[in-house]
């Protein structure tokens, strides 16, 4: 990797206390990648539930099933309760876990909240996960999941020429592919990334290394998560629907923002992806919030960093899609 980073480094702040505390904690435990997978999927889920805020009320929730590439794809719908009748602006939620964990009910207090304050309807997507389902399944599902919703906007409510999709994490990777996967013939109006990553585990950045450990997603995580989704294919590591700074179709993105933090090891992929994005031309909007940690929007009960975060996300949305 040779893009350089601007000098000075994104600045980082102190994290707030009790997510610190919650911090020193969670580096008592045995490491996440030492665990079964399916114990590790259930630690999220536990997680996810229990360091949020409660989310705010949405009319509806639908769980739905389109056909994927590997079979039945399921999906769940949420209809806003304090906005105009249809057909509504329509956001596709990607969700985070590295591919190998995370699911439906890891981000529903997520969905419910940008539903209710975007004021759109949100469609979260149930991909299939590794390492039962390497690259590319992952990928497939999420165009998967984008077209289908575009085909079948009007019988959901939805109004497909106000299509957004946006995803946290590994799902905002999947996010980004899926909207170049589609370019010029699904219309996107916009793509939200919160905190994606942009490179193979084995092209460093000085933010990996300052954050490698005790900020949750350490450095042997990334790499447990990497190895399950690509497995030892060489090949991959510059592969442009696993690295994006690699991607040569950047330019086909909608507008596009991105949130970084300043205490997260893909803090600097992500700023180089706002930079590489912008520079082919596309209208990027670029959050940086120096003292939050990855997986922040899932610890609102402790830091309001993660609040901020979908707060900013759900006005953007506001603005690219009503």
């Amino acid at each position: 990797m040779t893009a350089r980073l601007p000098d000075p480094l994104p600045m980082t702040s102190e994290i707030d206390p009790p997510l610190a505390g919650f911090l020193a904690q969670a580096a008592s435990q045995p490491p996440l990648e030492s665990l079964p997978v399916d114990v590790v999927r259930q630690v999220y889920r536990d997680l996810s539930g229990a360091l949020g805020l409660p989310p705010p009320p949405v009319k509806m929730v639908r769980d739905l099933a389109a056909e994927g590439p590997g079979g039945t794809l399921p999906l769940r719908l949420y209809y806003p309760a304090n906005d105009a009748a249809a057909p509504l602006p329509v956001l596709v939620y990607l969700h985070g876990g590295g591919w190998v964990i995370g699911d439906l009910e890891t981000h529903d207090a997520v969905c419910r909240r940008l539903c209710h304050d975007a004021g759109m309807l949100v469609v979260a997507v149930d991909y299939r996960l590794a390492p039962e389902h390497p690259f590319p399944a992952a990928p497939a599902d999420a165009e998967a999941a984008l077209r289908w919703v575009a085909a079948h906007a009007a019988e959901l409510g939805a109004d497909p020429a106000r299509l957004v999709v946006a995803g946290d994490s590994a799902g905002a990777q999947l996010a980004a592919v899926a909207a170049m996967r589609v370019a010029g013939e699904v219309p996107l109006r916009g793509l939200g990334l919160l905190y994606p990553p942009a490179l193979h585990h084995q092209e460093s950045m000085p933010s990996r290394v300052e954050n490698g450990e005790g900020k949750f997603l350490t450095a042997a995580v990334m790499t447990w998560f990497m190895d399950a989704y690509l497995g030892t294919d060489a090949s991959l590591v510059r592969h442009p629907e696993v690295a994006l700074l690699h991607a040569d179709r950047l330019n086909a993105l909608p507008p596009t923002w991105i949130a970084t933090l300043g205490h997260d090891p893909l803090r600097d992929e992500g700023l180089l992806l706002a930079q590489a994005a912008a520079a082919s031309g596309v209208a990027v909007t670029h959050v940086h919030e120096p003292s939050g940690v990855h997986a922040c929007i899932h610890f609102t009960a402790l830091s309001p960093v993660g609040g901020r975060l979908m707060n900013g996300l759900a006005q953007w949305l506001r603005q690219i899609a009503h």
